[in-house]
């Protein structure tokens, strides 16, 4: 009778036991990484291009602007954030259909270095209370981020359309605005 053909037995050498030993140490520790951020929120609380913005924080933002701007900017979404809402709900119905008051209302703008957010209050600030210039004019205010937000759509005039933002845009309240002398 023959015996059957039989492999002979595996060598693992011990720098294959290493090479297991360190791609499992790695897995580990990047699973452990994206935990805690995931776990602490890192991805909802800075916005992706904005460096140095982060949810509580206060900076100071300068804003170009037209005296027309208090109508044309608005956004839409259905996100409500301390207070803070757009104008208008995703579906592009107004969010309230009595108005609302500048101080809680989001509007798109763009800082003097192109960073695109959202800010409520500018409008009903003390320092624009006056007339405004009739041409371009820059205001200096403080920002307070609340949130990014990630699903709003933009409208840059009243007759315009909304286009959706396809980053997370930093949103909060401006304070203390003023047009600088």
């Amino acid at each position: 009778m023959q015996q059957p053909d039989v492999l002979p037995p595996s060598k693992v050498t011990g720098e294959f036991n290493v090479l297991c030993y360190t791609l499992l140490s790695l897995f580990v520790v990047s699973f452990s990484v994206w935990l805690i951020f995931a776990w602490t929120g890192y991805g909802k609380r800075y916005a992706p291009h904005a460096d140095g913005w982060y949810m509580g924080g206060t900076r100071t933002v300068e804003v170009t602007l037209v005296r027309d701007d208090a109508q044309n900017l608005t956004c839409a979404s259905d996100l409500v954030l301390e207070g803070l809402h757009c104008g208008y709900r995703a579906n592009q119905e107004p969010f309230d259909p009595n108005g609302t008051e500048d101080r809680l209302q989001l509007r798109p703008y763009n800082t003097a270095d192109s960073v695109l957010f959202l800010g409520a209050g500018l409008w009903s600030s003390p320092g624009l209370s006056g007339s405004l210039p009739k041409e371009r004019f820059t205001v200096v205010c403080n920002f307070r981020m609340v949130s990014a937000i990630k699903s709003v759509s933009l409208r840059w005039s009243p007759t315009g359309s909304f286009g959706p933002v396809k980053d997370a845009v930093p949103a909060g309240l401006l304070s203390d605005c003023v047009i600088p002398q």
